[in-house]
């Protein structure tokens, strides 16, 4: 007797005395079922074993290769059950974390644009710390530390409180409904993350060198009363230095066409800000508050006053995640879009930046990051 039963995405059951388990396909299980039948009218012995030996073979899994999953992007090892991205018939070599697939699937599975975070992972396997932990036997972890940074959620207070004030729902609907991943991911698969600054409200007399306000008040003639800050239209012509470090730790880069040619300690809205190489980031995991630009998600900026910017980051420049549950990283560079404190006078859009983050990775890619390769072509092949 052969049955044919499906159970967690496993065709299982038994064939005469011999139990199987193999992995659920819409035409292995149609073909399965057909030697169920043939079995069941066999008219002699002989007719009988010659079944069970075509179906014997039809459930022989080869382990050491790797199988095409629902997600055209991913394929998985069925010996360690590792998911992989891939790229027609190409295979990384870096696992999927488990979390990142249920997040694809999910995506899938409510009609969600899912690309956003395939184009994530392959920034990310782009990223040359990977390679280097990878190496060490800590890559597969650093991953993880990765994908629960970017799956951090976020009970937004605010709105938890207009939802149960304004509209009356109960505290666990509004609860529910307030909670909101603390990163986003661009369509281009950046992340949209946040920095907390302090505005410079002093500068220099050039000639003098004597410290003077940076804006000035004006005050209405009758009344008194101030008729501006002083403050310019634009949140670009403003300046304002990372909250914590202010201009101690390494000087960084704030380059675009209100930047400076120099490193400084200055962060400016439509720049994107970068250290000179990967020696002045901190890569270990487990240290914090050491060298490193430091960008964080929702509850990690809750913690600091200050001005908040939103920020563009490439996972390719991530250093070290030493906060996966608040919500830190550290980093080589990110681009800074907007903040809070100002009104853009520019547009910024995540694909001019990702256009040059892959620009970089045409310049930097080494013998050390040859196997992401592949994951570069993933990325074109779906812009």
């Amino acid at each position: 007797m052969i049955s044919v039963n499906v159970i967690d995405g496993n065709i299982v059951g038994s064939y005469g005395d011999t139990p199987y388990s193999v992995a659920y396909s819409k035409n292995l299980y149609a073909k399965l079922l057909e030697f169920s039948n043939e079995a069941d009218a066999a008219h002699s012995m002989n007719d009988y074993q010659s079944v069970l030996q075509a179906f014997k073979a039809a459930v022989q899994e080869d382990f050491s290769k790797v199988i095409q999953d629902k997600c055209e992007f991913i394929y998985i090892k069925p010996s360690t059950g590792e998911f992989f991205l891939k790229n027609e018939n190409t295979v990384s070599s870096i696992p999927m974390p488990q979390s990142l697939v249920d997040r694809i699937y999910e995506s899938m599975d409510a009609q969600i644009d899912f690309l956003p975070l395939v184009k994530m992972w392959t920034r990310w396997l782009r990223n040359p710390i990977l390679y280097e932990k990878q190496s060490k036997g800590i890559g597969n972890q650093f991953s993880e530390r990765f994908f629960n940074f970017i799956n951090m959620k976020y009970v937004h207070p605010t709105l938890k409180k207009e939802f149960m004030e304004d509209h009356g729902l109960s505290e666990e609907v509004a609860t529910r409904k307030a909670t909101m991943y603390q990163v986003k991911i661009t369509k281009e698969g950046l992340l949209n993350g946040y920095k907390v600054s302090r505005e410079v409200l002093t500068k220099y007399d050039s000639e003098t060198g004597e410290q003077m306000p940076r804006y000035i008040r004006t005050f209405n003639p009758d009344t008194g009363e101030i008729d501006s800050e002083g403050l310019p239209e634009t949140v670009e012509e403003r300046l304002f230095e990372p909250a914590v470090m202010g201009d101690r730790g390494d000087a960084f880069y704030c380059e675009g066409s209100n930047g400076y040619s120099d490193a400084q300690h200055f962060i400016k809205v439509g720049c994107s800000h970068r250290l000179a190489d990967w020696d002045q980031v901190d890569t270990n995991d487990n240290h914090s508050c050491v060298p490193g630009l430091h960008v964080g998600g929702l509850k990690y900026i809750a913690w600091y006053s200050g001005e908040i910017h939103n920020v563009f980051i490439d996972p390719m420049h991530i250093g070290a995640v030493p906060d996966d549950v608040d919500g830190a990283i550290r980093c080589l560079q990110y681009f800074v879009h907007s903040s809070l404190t100002g009104v853009n006078g520019s547009i910024y859009h995540s694909s001019t930046y990702a256009s040059m983050t892959d620009e970089q990775w045409d310049t930097m890619r080494t013998d050390s990051i040859k196997a992401a390769q592949s994951s570069l072509n993933t990325l074109n092949s779906m812009r």
